[in-house]
């Protein structure tokens, strides 16, 4: 499949793992799209924040890193890369913040004719000079049925 957009569900699910114990677990449910062009696989979708409202989700994925953009209320723009370190800042409404992301692991799986896919990272965020939580991110995505 190439240069076509599906319509797609997602399921995104996230645990944040605090080391004073305050573990955090979040899903969510959206609907979005799906393109790939060439080696470049591209998912859309809106999620809907508390006390944010929408924000324009993007993750773009590539054969060495996956990026996840975020446009509204929250902005960030953030790298994942296997063994190295990125930075960006984390616009929020309640102020900005320095995160720097270390990527553990990142999976990228297609499913059968791209139509559908899972993505999973590993990684560890410090925002300023707080201690990093670990982060276990999954999405999985499926195009919507007819």
């Amino acid at each position: 499949m190439t240069n076509q957009a599906l319509t797609v569900d997602i399921t995104v699910d996230t645990e944040i793992k605090d080391p004073n114990g305050a573990d955090e677990w979040i899903q969510r449910e959206e609907k979005g799209s799906y393109i790939q062009r060439g080696g470049v696989h591209l998912l859309k979708y809106n999620e809907n924040m508390d006390g944010a409202g929408t924000v324009k989700t993007s993750m773009i994925i590539t054969d060495d890193k996956i990026t996840l953009k975020r446009e509204g209320a929250i902005k960030m723009h953030q790298v994942f890369r296997i063994g190295t370190s990125t930075e960006t800042v984390y616009r929020h409404p309640y102020g900005h913040f320095r995160m720097e992301t270390t990527t553990n692991r990142m999976e990228y799986i297609k499913g059968t004719e791209n139509r559908c896919g899972k993505i999973y990272l590993n990684y560890h965020v410090a925002l300023n000079d707080d201690e990093p939580r670990e982060h276990i991110f999954e999405l999985n995505f499926a195009e919507e049925d007819a």
